[in-house]
């Protein structure tokens, strides 16, 4: 049966609706019984990062050095944990994702490695990240937050209770990056400000062209345009190891002066 431009190899459904996986001659991509792509990956090349706003997620790299612990908020085909488990060798990943049947198919049809370096946590995103334990805080130098449904951005993994969790599960040195949609039910200014209310540090956008995604970047260190301007060395040699863009998200970093909260 074709669908969403190509041909679907794998039907389910659990509690929560029904999971498809679509390939064409290019890419598999899994969906959520609607147009939009929850992840993709390219037949020829499955560790490169097809979706661009994945790729502008990475820009977060830019801002601190190799992460020893990452957490990802959003399993999706498990894209970024994929990528981030081949390229960072020393590096500990936990994912969280809500829905079991998502995970199993991560695992079957898009090559997430089974590994005691990844972790999958069959969870409630919030719970998660409102662990009280104090042994769990200051733990991460890298949250990635991409966590849809169907239709929209979950709420569980936005507004200021969830960020400032968030804020206390991250290294002193460690970074946010979250994907907004800007034709979502929830308010992007209002991300903004919740999470310029929960972080100490910087607050970043990124646009992502042609689409309706803005990645929103948040430090808990403050980092002023100065410092930017050096980093085009270490945006040009990311770019070579990791085949991203890292020069062209750093130009727009730089450009987008609203952007400097």
């Amino acid at each position: 049966m074709h669908k969403y431009g190509g041909t679907i190899i794998h039907t389910s459904r659990d509690e929560h609706g029904l999971i498809e996986v679509v390939e064409n001659r290019v890419q598999r991509s899994l969906h959520f019984g609607s147009e939009p792509k929850q992840s993709s990956m390219l037949l020829h090349d499955p560790l490169r990062l097809a979706l661009s706003y994945t790729r502008a997620m990475l820009s977060a790299l830019l801002l601190i050095d190799i992460p020893k612990r990452i957490l990802i908020i959003g399993l999706g085909g498990g894209s970024m944990a994929k990528f981030l488990f081949h390229h960072f060798p020393q590096s500990h990943i936990d994912a969280v994702e809500y829905r079991e049947n998502v995970m199993t198919l991560a695992h079957a049809y898009f090559q997430l490695p089974q590994d005691s370096r990844l972790t999958t946590h069959i969870q409630d995103a919030g719970d998660f990240v409102y662990c009280t334990d104090p042994a769990a805080y200051n733990e991460y130098d890298l949250i990635l937050v991409d966590a849809y449904d169907a239709e929209d951005m979950s709420f569980a993994v936005s507004g200021q209770h969830f960020y400032q969790a968030c804020q206390q599960r991250l290294s002193p040195t460690g970074v946010l990056a979250t994907n907004l949609w800007a034709n979502g039910s929830i308010n992007i200014k209002d991300t903004f400000k919740a999470l310029k209310k929960s972080f100490s540090g910087s607050i970043f956008q990124l646009p992502i062209t042609e689409k309706d995604n803005v990645i929103a970047i948040a430090s808990n260190q403050t980092i002023n345009y100065r410092q930017l301007r050096p980093m085009e060395a270490r945006a040009k040699n990311l770019e070579t190891q990791m085949n991203i863009e890292f020069p062209a998200f750093l130009r727009t970093l730089k450009s987008i002066k609203r952007q400097w909260f």
